[in-house]
């Protein structure tokens, strides 16, 4: 933990947003000056799905200073769903936005209009385009090693507003060779890009509040019956994310083994689960046989029923 109480993992993430907001802010800038400019609608859309990454970036930075802490008395499972929540929004935004890029396509179908393909226009989307590939790759990576929703649903947003940019550069192209209203049909192609990328997210996002399972049962079971005295695995369940994933289990061992044995056969589980998997929150009931009759009493020779 650092001064402030992140984690180097948090600390990470945080930093690797801070670099993507300012690339964001200079893309936008540039993509909605040139736009207006222009009279560029599918530049001006584009320069609005780039508003959206900074505002994503922002939403991340505010949750990422909320994520990081401790599990408390009010949240014992910790605050790592605020990682789930920030890219909610960040889906939700994605979602306006491509309501906000129909409804200008549906203007320009009213009012008319043409873009004007300046050397310029060919410039910055270039520019921009290329920027937000790094970006997306970049963070991309940095999503996958540190195990973060909120990069990897904030690095499928830079990656589409790179997929819209290249629309944009095929509309100016067509207004050079006269075909103006390639303009609205790259900003229809804009919104379908947006709206997939949005639909996605939400969903993705929306199962893990759902606790969906994030292991199948059979696998948690497969690896449970590999510690040696484990009788058989039954209620198994799973939830959470990758990054903060909880699981529990019921295990059966012996009903002739002492607390001691039946308590480490119990971590070993645990142990193996966690490791296999990387929950880092695994809670394993140690349980007698089926049959074993809990209100007859031991023999002196054997050893009480124990439950871990």
């Amino acid at each position: 933990m650092d001064a402030e109480g992140l984690s180097p993992r948090d600390r990470a993430v945080k930093r690797t947003l801070g670099v993507v907001l300012v690339l964001n802010l200079g893309v936008t800038v540039a993509k909605l000056v040139v736009g207006w400019l222009t009279s560029s609608i599918a530049m001006m859309a584009d320069g609005f799905h780039s508003l959206t990454d900074s505002a994503a970036n922002v939403v991340g930075l505010i949750a990422m200073s909320v994520a990081q802490r401790p599990p408390d008395e009010d949240h014992p499972y910790g605050h790592r769903r605020f990682e789930t929540l920030a890219a909610l929004i960040i889906g939700a935004l994605l979602a306006l936005t491509a309501w906000e890029v129909l409804k200008s396509c549906v203007e320009r179908l009213r009012e008319g209009g043409a873009p004007d393909a300046t050397l310029t226009s060919f410039v910055v989307m270039g520019t921009t385009m290329v920027i937000s590939w790094v970006v997306s790759t970049w963070e991309r990576r940095e999503a996958k090693r540190h195990r973060s929703e909120l990069l990897h649903a904030d690095s499928e947003h830079t990656r589409s507003d790179m997929l819209t940019s290249a629309a944009v550069l095929g509309s100016l192209v067509g207004a050079r060779l006269g075909y103006p209203e390639l303009d609205l049909v790259a900003a229809v192609l804009i919104t379908l890009i947006i709206g997939r990328t949005a639909f996605r997210i939400l969903k993705d996002n929306t199962m893990v509040l759902a606790d969906t399972a994030i292991v199948p049962a059979e696998q948690i079971r497969e690896v449970a019956m590999e510690v040696p005295g484990v009788i058989s695995v039954h209620k198994i369940r799973s939830r959470g994310s990758a990054l903060g994933g909880h699981a529990d289990l019921h295990i059966q061992v012996r009903a002739d083994l002492a607390l001691n044995i039946a308590h480490e056969i119990g971590h070993q589980v645990s142990d193996q689960i966690r490791e296999r998997f990387g929950l880092p929150d695994v809670l394993v009931h140690v349980e007698p046989p089926v049959g074993y009759n809990a209100g007859v009493p031991a023999k002196p020779s054997e050893p009480t029923k124990t439950v871990v």
